[in-house]
């Protein structure tokens, strides 16, 4: 029996719609996938953030039965073969047709390896350290120094009032603005103490998690999660991150999903996270089929 070893490449999110790619390519050949690396900062394994036997048992239905992940202890009974395909322009394909067509196949990888997705033990006792989060508001905010440096060259060339990058205490405005009075949960990869701080000078009580001693990728997996089961979430649309979010919602009837990065307001979500390009994300209403 073979499986192929891959290399999925960016952020927990890029990673994620690799590893979509990765598992259409093995059932389509009836091969395996040895089990992945992810991680920001250090090299950590799938199974570090996700429950793996979970993620078989579940891909099963796809995969006549069988497994789709081998684990690394177990690789040394296949033979391994090295992916030679594009995974992110694999999905990308993917992603083109389904944008211009306004249509998510129901069994397309991209739906099923997100439902196959839970997180290990020990990341949902974190998770579910949080108290109250489904009568929150979570938020997605970017301002990370990765973000900041890709942002300034993107608005050079952005349309239509799109916004690539926004301050903390605007966001919080229009959040106010929209008549919202959600406690927030919020997200981001840098000064969280600082964001916090912010929030209750505009007497907004918000909170955050992110562990220290968990890699990068872990912390963004836990954080996911908990965007997943708030009462609404703010996101924008230039963000595999925020987009996967409203999808995962949305499979979940949860569809109030808002972007910030448009016209200085908050939008409603009608493309269940598909539309990279915010207009398209509020005018273009997406079916599952």
């Amino acid at each position: 029996m073979s499986a192929i070893n891959v290399t999925l490449g960016g952020g927990l999110c890029n990673k994620l719609f690799c590893l979509f790619s990765a598992c259409d390519i093995a059932i389509k050949n009836k091969t395996k996938i040895i089990e992945p690396t992810f991680g920001w900062k250090r090299k950590i394994l799938f199974s570090d953030i996700y429950d793996i036997r979970f993620f078989n048992e579940a891909m099963k239905e796809f995969n006549n039965g069988e497994e789709l992940i081998v684990s690394q202890s177990a690789k040394s009974n296949y033979k391994i073969i090295q992916n030679k395909q594009n995974l992110w322009q694999y999905s990308e394909t993917i992603l083109k047709t389904q944008r211009k067509t306004n249509q998510i196949k129901e069994h397309c990888m991209m739906i099923v390896v997100l439902k196959a997705l839970k997180l290990n033990e020990r990341n949902l006792q974190i998770c579910n350290s949080v108290l109250n989060i489904e009568n929150k508001c979570a938020m997605h905010i970017r301002i990370e120094q990765d973000w900041l440096n890709y942002s300034k060259k993107k608005m050079k060339s952005a349309n239509f009032n799109e916004l690539y990058l926004i301050n903390t205490n605007s966001l919080i405005d229009l959040y106010k603005n929209k008549g919202f009075e959600e406690d927030v949960f919020f997200t981001t990869g840098q000064n969280q103490t600082q964001v916090q701080k912010q929030m209750l000078d505009k007497d907004i009580k918000s909170d955050f998690i992110f562990v220290n001693d968990l890699e990068y990728e872990v912390n963004a997996a836990i954080n996911f999660e908990l965007c997943c089961r708030a009462k609404l979430f703010v996101g924008l649309t230039r963000s595999t991150f925020s987009n996967l979010i409203s999808l995962k919602r949305d499979l979940a009837d949860k569809n109030n999903s808002y972007i910030y990065n448009l016209n200085d307001q908050l939008y409603v979500r009608v493309d269940k996270g598909l539309h990279p390009c915010p207009k398209n994300a509020i005018h273009n209403h997406v079916e599952i089929v």
